[in-house]
């Protein structure tokens, strides 16, 4: 039970951040709310999917490992490849999609700042959570950068789609107007 413990605790401080924010009363149309609800889902899932115990695993390439007490992180990038390089873009593909719904006037490259950021959020908190609780995670160098593609990949296809017939449908969507 105790390994649950980074997830419940971000979990707490996501929903304290959400009803202290007023995010709810400052975005009240549908598409606003829609948005805002399904952020909170999402970020949530992906504290599930990182940081609690792994009890499942994908097939993964091998790789060389490096130790710091007895705990394992990969620094080395694309030793190989397997589902996991694919699962993890797929993973923070949505993370770009709400970087440009809370704030279309966001710039590229604070778009791929805020994605590394989350990647880095991530693979810290699962070094030493698996330190302190033996989640069997792993910090991995490649999830760092996919992770950050997938990011990428979401907000430069939110531009493109905004720029190209979509503009008025995603407005019902974003949290900040033209």
């Amino acid at each position: 039970m105790l390994a649950w413990f980074p997830f419940i605790v971000y979990c707490i401080l996501e929903l304290l951040i959400f009803f202290k924010s007023s995010c709810w009363q400052h975005h009240p149309s549908w598409g606003e709310r829609i948005t805002t609800v399904s952020a909170l889902v999402y970020v949530t899932t992906v504290m599930w999917l990182c940081l609690t115990p792994a009890h499942f695993s994908f097939l993964s390439a091998p790789k060389a490992l490096f130790y710091f007490r007895g705990v394992p992180f990969n620094a080395i990038p694309f030793q190989g490849f397997s589902p996991e390089f694919f699962l993890n873009i797929v993973m923070t593909f949505p993370l770009g999609v709400y970087i440009f719904l809370f704030n279309y006037r966001t710039p590229f490259e604070r778009a791929i700042l805020y994605g590394l950021s989350f990647s880095l959020f991530i693979e810290i908190n699962q070094f030493v959570w698996d330190y302190f609780l033996d989640l069997q995670r792993l910090a991995d160098i490649d999830d760092l950068i996919t992770n950050t593609l997938g990011a990428v990949i979401g907000f430069s296809l939110m531009i493109i789609l905004y720029q190209n017939g979509w503009k008025k449908f995603l407005q019902r969507f974003m949290l900040t107007h033209p």
